[in-house]
């Protein structure tokens, strides 16, 4: 079966989203890897470790967007909506907080959320569950 539109457009929108935190990512990585709390972290688990976890943070979401885009697979679809739910509540708590970061950062983070939000939408379009298979 030939991939539908909205997946299609899933993915344009889903790796547009993972560009931007790539490029928000290497924007503040300088800023990020000097806070005292990932100082703390470098000195419990190891240096390497803030970039371990970007490592996989990024290859996560690479084999998330693969699983689902080009493998059909459900479970991948619905783990893209579990970790966009638990990102969209970190991203309103830490503004709730006041914790959010300087402007340029927190407006890529806003677009990446808006494509993430868009690329979502298209997992649930008639075409996108029946090309999954499954009833929304």
């Amino acid at each position: 079966m030939v991939r539908p539109k909205s997946i299609r457009l899933f993915e344009l929108f889903y790796l547009g989203s993972v560009l931007v935190e790539a490029v928000n990512t290497a924007m503040t990585w300088a800023d990020t890897n000097t806070n005292p709390q990932t100082m703390q972290v470098k000195q419990m688990l190891g240096p390497w470790f803030p970039t371990l976890l970007t490592v996989f943070t990024f290859t996560l979401w690479l084999l998330l967007w693969y699983f689902t885009a080009r493998e059909r697979s459900n479970v991948a679809r619905w783990a893209i909506v579990l970790f966009y739910a638990l990102g969209l509540i970190g991203f309103v708590f830490s503004l709730a907080v006041g914790a959010a970061p300087a402007a340029v950062p927190l407006g890529l983070a806003v677009v990446s959320l808006v494509l993430t939000t868009i690329a979502v939408f298209f997992l649930f379009r008639r075409d996108a569950v029946a090309w999954f298979g499954a009833s929304a």
